[in-house]
């Protein structure tokens, strides 16, 4: 199973030729979605979802799948599988498991949607835009920056549920400087609680076997 990261937190899952994209936001999706097998969708922000760009991909291959929060199915100018927390569904023989169901709080003053994560395999977590708390995982992908998120929220989470090594994503608003603190502290805090920090950049990708 392999992990390839793309632009802000949109991440590649192949697995005996079989290829899973999450959250195919507007900073940019892959070529490869175009030809993927599957999309799986965490909820309806611009950044994780371009409606355009997946009804373009869609249209090019019909055979698509793609799952997306029961609210936001509905929605979507393409077919689409409504799922709920709890579910569990098998594609391209990967079993995967949903979890969670609201998006971290923004502001007081502003309403958010629903918001789920998957876990693929049982070894690759992704939270979406929240902290999920699933235990012992093989590889987190963890929101590190955003309008909703602060390193004090990924610390908590590190402290209560370390995975065995994690990826920072979410990071898609944040320039070459913020990258390299962001670097410095996600190793620190890996090294505090027990994980390994693996930094991948867009297009980088990490190789789990089987």
């Amino acid at each position: 199973m392999k992990i390839t990261r793309h632009l802000h937190a949109c991440v590649e899952i192949n697995h005996h030729g079989y290829t899973l994209i999450i959250d195919p936001g507007s900073f940019g999706v892959p070529e490869s979605l175009a030809s993927a097998d599957a999309v799986l969708i965490t909820h309806g922000h611009p950044d994780h979802l371009d409606q355009q760009a997946l009804l373009r991909a869609h249209r090019t291959n019909p055979g698509m799948v793609i799952y997306a929060p029961a609210f936001l199915a509905d929605e979507l100018p393409v077919e689409a599988h409504a799922v709920d927390h709890g579910q569990s569904f098998t594609i391209g023989g990967i079993p995967i498991e949903v979890v969670g169901s609201k998006h971290a709080m923004i502001t007081h003053t502003q309403d958010v949607p629903e918001n789920i994560g998957y876990l693929i395999g049982g070894r690759i977590l992704h939270p979406g835009d929240n902290f999920q708390p699933i235990r012992d995982v093989d590889v987190a992908l963890v929101p590190v920056n955003g309008p909703w998120v602060k390193m004090l929220d990924v610390e908590a989470w590190l402290k209560k549920f370390p995975p065995k090594h994690f990826v920072g994503i979410h990071d898609g608003i944040v320039n070459e400087h913020g990258l390299a603190i962001n670097t410095k502290i996600l190793t620190l805090l890996a090294d505090k609680y027990g994980s390994t920090y693996l930094p991948l950049a867009p297009g980088d990708s990490l190789d789990l076997g089987v």
